[in-house]
Protein backbone atom coordinates (compact mmCIF):
# COMPACT_ATOMS: atom_id res chain seq x y z
CA UNK A 1 0.00 0.00 0.00
CA UNK A 2 2.76 2.44 0.95
CA UNK A 3 4.66 1.57 -2.24
CA UNK A 4 1.55 2.19 -4.35
CA UNK A 5 1.03 5.54 -2.65
CA UNK A 6 4.67 6.51 -3.19
CA UNK A 7 4.52 5.52 -6.87
CA UNK A 8 1.28 7.44 -7.38
CA UNK A 9 2.67 10.49 -5.62
CA UNK A 10 5.86 10.32 -7.67
CA UNK A 11 3.83 10.17 -10.88
CA UNK A 12 1.75 13.18 -9.85
CA UNK A 13 4.86 15.11 -8.83
CA UNK A 14 6.44 14.32 -12.18
CA UNK A 15 3.42 15.59 -14.07
CA UNK A 16 3.20 18.69 -11.91
CA UNK A 17 6.94 19.31 -12.16
CA UNK A 18 6.84 19.34 -15.93
CA UNK A 19 4.39 22.25 -15.82
CA UNK A 20 6.20 24.23 -13.12
CA UNK A 21 9.64 24.07 -14.73
CA UNK A 22 8.70 26.45 -17.50
CA UNK A 23 7.86 29.04 -14.84
CA UNK A 24 11.20 28.80 -13.00
CA UNK A 25 13.03 32.13 -12.69
CA UNK A 26 16.81 31.55 -12.55
CA UNK A 27 17.50 35.06 -11.21
CA UNK A 28 15.20 34.50 -8.23
CA UNK A 29 16.57 31.00 -7.86
CA UNK A 30 20.10 32.36 -7.59
CA UNK A 31 19.10 34.30 -4.48
CA UNK A 32 17.36 31.28 -2.95
CA UNK A 33 20.35 29.07 -3.81
CA UNK A 34 22.43 30.94 -1.23
CA UNK A 35 21.29 28.46 1.43
CA UNK A 36 22.19 25.54 -0.85
CA UNK A 37 25.64 26.95 -1.63
CA UNK A 38 26.78 26.42 1.96
CA UNK A 39 26.97 22.67 1.29
CA UNK A 40 26.70 22.23 -2.47
CA UNK A 41 29.11 25.04 -3.37
CA UNK A 42 28.61 28.39 -5.07
CA UNK A 43 28.90 26.76 -8.48
CA UNK A 44 27.07 23.56 -7.58
CA UNK A 45 30.34 21.64 -7.48
CA UNK A 46 29.39 19.72 -4.31
CA UNK A 47 31.53 19.03 -1.25
CA UNK A 48 32.70 15.50 -0.63
CA UNK A 49 33.58 16.26 3.01
CA UNK A 50 29.93 17.13 3.68
CA UNK A 51 28.54 14.34 1.47
CA UNK A 52 26.87 17.10 -0.54
CA UNK A 53 26.60 15.97 -4.17
CA UNK A 54 27.40 18.02 -7.23
CA UNK A 55 24.30 19.81 -8.49
CA UNK A 56 25.78 21.43 -11.59
CA UNK A 57 24.63 19.49 -14.61
CA UNK A 58 21.59 17.97 -12.89
CA UNK A 59 18.35 18.00 -14.83
CA UNK A 60 15.84 20.54 -13.55
CA UNK A 61 13.05 17.96 -13.32
CA UNK A 62 15.25 15.82 -11.07
CA UNK A 63 16.09 18.73 -8.77
CA UNK A 64 12.40 19.64 -8.48
CA UNK A 65 11.40 16.07 -7.70
CA UNK A 66 14.06 15.62 -5.04
CA UNK A 67 13.28 18.93 -3.34
CA UNK A 68 9.59 18.05 -3.33
CA UNK A 69 10.40 14.62 -1.89
CA UNK A 70 12.47 16.18 0.89
CA UNK A 71 9.73 18.71 1.69
CA UNK A 72 7.05 15.99 1.73
CA UNK A 73 9.07 13.70 4.00
CA UNK A 74 9.45 11.02 1.34
CA UNK A 75 13.22 11.49 1.60
CA UNK A 76 15.14 12.35 4.74
CA UNK A 77 12.70 10.93 7.26
CA UNK A 78 14.54 7.67 7.94
CA UNK A 79 17.02 8.02 10.84
CA UNK A 80 19.44 5.75 8.94
CA UNK A 81 19.55 8.30 6.11
CA UNK A 82 21.82 10.84 7.81
CA UNK A 83 22.51 12.76 4.60
CA UNK A 84 18.80 12.94 3.83
CA UNK A 85 18.03 14.07 7.36
CA UNK A 86 20.51 16.90 6.87
CA UNK A 87 18.94 17.93 3.57
CA UNK A 88 15.27 17.71 4.59
CA UNK A 89 15.23 20.86 6.76
CA UNK A 90 17.15 22.75 4.09
CA UNK A 91 14.41 21.97 1.57
CA UNK A 92 11.88 23.35 4.05
CA UNK A 93 13.46 26.80 3.61
CA UNK A 94 11.88 26.92 0.15
CA UNK A 95 8.43 28.32 0.87
CA UNK A 96 6.49 27.00 -2.13
CA UNK A 97 6.53 25.26 -5.52
CA UNK A 98 7.55 28.47 -7.28
CA UNK A 99 10.67 28.73 -5.11
CA UNK A 100 11.53 25.12 -5.93
CA UNK A 101 11.10 25.81 -9.65
CA UNK A 102 13.24 28.94 -9.35
CA UNK A 103 16.09 27.10 -7.61
CA UNK A 104 15.92 24.31 -10.19
CA UNK A 105 16.05 26.88 -13.00
CA UNK A 106 19.17 28.42 -11.44
CA UNK A 107 20.86 25.07 -10.90
CA UNK A 108 20.23 24.27 -14.56
CA UNK A 109 22.44 27.25 -15.46
CA UNK A 110 25.40 25.85 -13.51
CA UNK A 111 27.97 24.08 -15.66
Amino acid sequence: MKLQFTLALTALVSLYSATTLAAGDAAKGKVLYGVCAACHGANGEGQEALNAPKLAGQQDWYVVRQLQNFKAGIRGANPKDTNGMTMAPMAQTLPNEQAIADVAAFIKTLK
